[in-house]
């Protein structure tokens, strides 16, 4: 790049030029703000609704929730929009019969956190050349990619739609990511203006990978703009249709992997892996006890979790035991012969459970009704405990597997 090329002092931009005073021809025409303002807005939506899992983590997460929660429950009401609160990949549940859903929250919380770090990484560039007033920053990421911290944006955004799989995080992160696309369009056409260079230098490197990996496309000169927002707005609906599906598909797949049991009385869901016959053994022990029968009398569809006995789940309301700490790891050391089910009550969706399908493909939440612990070695229920007078939740819409 020429030794006289700026960055721009009023368009805050993560293209690598040093700051500088802006030209009136080449300050951000209006339709540029318009959109600089369209991804402060998504991303406070974005922060919200992905967000989410850190305000559920946090020793405030059940306050946290009264404020939050009324928002779900308003998607959930409806019918046209209470899908898009539900999970699309297991969270509750620790094991499946299926390594790709089983490692695709690791991988979410990796693709996440390297995002961040290659968004740190595009940021220390820019702002190192500032501090020394060097007057562009064209090495490193920059040598072969014009835009490399939105890109780490979007990894990041598909990490997190990963590693907390609602249906609703799947639709902010396209949102952003086609916000994100946008902008660096708009920037370049402001650089082009700005700086004779910057043409030698968009032939030389890729908007989001290196331009040797991915063909150019671009708008016709002569395109009208109302086709050009036509084709953003097709763009943008293509990329969300084709991730919903993505999502569905991977949520069709999960229910699929899942350790369950169907009986008379309900659904069995276990959160670890469970032969069959243990299964089996475990919902025949508790199904029969008599403290279960008063407890789920009248009631209907059951949805049960079983979980080994030392595990505590705070999205299933269950008893904690003082000096217990909720968590989602299965205990290590555990006796595979001591197990505690919990009775709950789903709520379901309001397409309700069409005849023949499974209750957890349409609950969307559930009342607690017992806990029951089993020794399967000795063939006995070793107790059982009445459900807590405060879920840790409430009865805010979390996770049902």
């Amino acid at each position: 790049m020429p030794r006289g090329a700026h960055a721009l002092r009023d368009w805050p931009t993560t293209t690598p030029y040093k700051r500088s005073r802006m030209s009136d021809a080449a300050r951000p025409p209006q339709h540029a703000t318009a959109t600089r303002r369209a991804l402060w807005a998504s991303m406070l939506f974005y922060a919200l609704i992905a967000f989410e899992f850190f305000y559920m983590a946090s020793p405030f997460g059940a306050y946290l929730y009264a404020v939050y929660g009324p928002g779900l429950d308003w998607l959930q009401a409806f019918g046209l929009t209470g899908w898009t609160i539900q999970f699309f990949l297991p969270h509750i549940v620790a094991e499946t019969r299926s390594v790709p859903v089983d490692v695709a929250e690791t991988v979410g919380m990796i693709l996440f956190a390297g995002g961040l770090v290659g968004f740190a990484v595009g940021a220390f560039q820019i702002y190192r050349a500032k501090l020394r007033r060097e007057e562009a920053v064209v090495t490193g990421v920059y040598r072969h990619i014009r835009h490399p911290q939105y890109l780490a944006l979007i990894v990041a955004s598909i990490g997190m739609a990963l590693f907390w799989p609602r249906y609703l995080v799947v639709i902010a992160s396209v949102t952003v990511i086609c916000i994100y696309i946008a902008l660096g369009r708009l920037e370049e056409g402001i650089c082009l203006r700005q700086f004779p260079g910057y043409a030698a230098y968009m032939q030389s490197t890729g908007r989001f990978l290196p331009r040797r990996l991915v063909p150019r496309l671009a708008f016709p000169a002569a395109t009208p703009g109302p086709v050009r927002v036509a084709a953003w707005c097709g763009a943008y609906l293509a990329a969300l249709a084709v991730a919903l599906s993505a999502a569905a598909g991977l949520r069709a797949h999960a229910l699929t992997s899942l350790y369950t049991l169907q009986t008379e009385e309900g659904t069995y869901l276990s959160v670890v892996a469970i032969g069959q016959d243990d299964l089996e053994a475990v919902a025949r022990l508790a199904g029969s006890a008599p403290a279960t029968r008063a407890a789920t009398s009248g009631r209907g569809p059951l949805l049960n979790y079983v979980l080994p006995a030392g595990m505590y789940v705070s999205e299933v309301p269950m008893r904690l035991p003082p000096g217990a700490r909720f968590g989602h790891s299965v205990p290590s050391g555990r006796d595979p012969a001591l197990y505690k089910v919990v009775f709950t009550e789903a709520v379901l969706d309001a397409g309700g459970r069409p005849e023949g399908e499974d209750v957890i493909a349409h609950a969307v939440n559930k009342i607690p009704l017992l806990e029951v612990h089993i020794d399967l070695r000795a063939g006995v229920v070793t107790n059982s405990f009445p459900p807590p007078e405060t879920p840790f939740y409430g009865s805010r819409q979390v996770p049902v597997f």
